[in-house]
């Protein structure tokens, strides 16, 4: 193993978010490319896919299950910011999420090098924000998501981080078909969902699709089909890993995030490939995401505001097709082109490594 990307979280197929999507696409790309990259992620007992391997690891004696699946090597561990037995150690460590200074101290113990790539503000925020100064931090690098991110991460420890965006490989997200519906991926409180379910309400005329994300627990689940049941113009449909079909159909992106922490927004990036303009709130790096190819309002605007906006993009044929041209456009910004981020990043590693 030489890179391996480590996080105190779940990833695929456990979890379907921004994070574990980038890190699943950066894997790919890595292999691809001649750089053996390898994942390691918590196991969650969520599921049971977790079960099963934690069950396995009994019987084995094991601290760590192992699986290839994805198209790479990921390690999952109850704990793996401290379960690190019968890991190969690989020549350098990126760490990005959950437990991430636990990690890179884990790994600095045993002479691996380790960056810091962040997705979020794990570093501020939350039961894991991390104390002291940044001289008692174990990394000797520091990539962040978004210009937001390494502003907050600045402000808070005065260090510089590198700014890469989240990499997508576009042909995954080059849609056609026919454009019939709002699309709002993951329906949770963080990601604005009294707003998209007020927002449906009050544009009856208009055909929403929300598309599950994080994980929903039943009594969740239970609650947002009940309310859902009240609006004739929603679909609920599970997250798939094949996108195309999603933003073939999908005329405008609705992230109406409320979360403070949202540091992207990846749907935005993936929605702008096919063409789709995005109408989002103005929190943390949406704004970044989002560009000229959509329409940014308040996150705390009355939803009679963002009603207005969603009414003239999807009734107004012009106004929708220059946001539309827009987007493509901004998709095509060198900030994201692939080749330029793995260059940069593998720039990154090789200084440190």
């Amino acid at each position: 193993m030489t890179l391996l990307f480590a996080s105190g979280t779940p990833h695929l197929p456990q979890v379907f978010g921004g994070l574990e999507i980038n890190t699943h696409e950066m894997a790919l790309e890595l292999n691809q490319r001649g750089h053996r990259t390898a994942i390691l992620s918590k196991l969650s007992l969520c599921d049971g896919f977790g079960v099963i391997r934690l069950v396995a690891n009994h019987i084995r004696r094991a601290e760590i299950s192992t699986d290839m699946g994805l198209g790479y090597q990921v390690y999952r561990s109850r704990r793996p910011w401290s379960q690190l037995s019968g890991l190969p150690m690989p020549r350098l460590v990126v760490v990005q999420n959950g437990n991430m200074v636990e990690i890179g101290k884990a790994f600095a113990r045993r002479g691996v090098p380790v960056i810091a790539y962040f997705h979020g503000l794990e570093f501020e925020l939350g039961r894991n924000r991390w104390m002291g100064e940044g001289k008692d931090l174990p990394f000797r690098a520091y990539i962040a998501n978004s210009r937001f991110t390494a502003a907050r991460f600045k402000e808070r420890f005065g260090i510089d981080a590198h700014v890469i965006p989240p990499v997508f490989r576009p042909e995954r997200y080059r849609a056609a078909g026919q454009r019939r519906c709002v699309t709002f991926i993951n329906p949770v409180a963080e990601k604005g969902l009294e707003l998209a379910l007020a927002l449906a309400a009050s544009c009856p005329e208009i055909p929403f699709r929300f598309i599950k994300g994080w994980p929903l627990g039943p009594k969740d689940l239970l609650n947002l089909r009940r309310r859902l049941s009240r609006l004739p113009n929603v679909e609920l449909a599970e997250r798939s890993s094949d996108m195309l079909p999603v933003y073939g159909s999908t005329s405008i992106l609705l992230a109406p995030s409320q979360w403070q922490a949202e540091t992207w927004g990846r749907v935005a990036s993936e929605a702008q490939f096919s063409g789709i303009p995005v109408l989002a709130s103005n929190r943390g790096g949406l704004p970044e995401a989002v560009g000229p190819g959509g329409t940014i309002l308040d996150a705390e605007a009355a939803p009679e505001v963002w009603a207005a906006e969603l009414r003239r993009l999807w009734h107004d044929k012009d106004y929708h097709a220059a946001k539309s041209e827009a987007a493509l456009a901004h998709s095509r910004r060198p900030e994201i082109d692939i080749d330029r981020q793995i260059e940069s990043f593998l720039t990154i590693v090789d200084t440190v490594a």
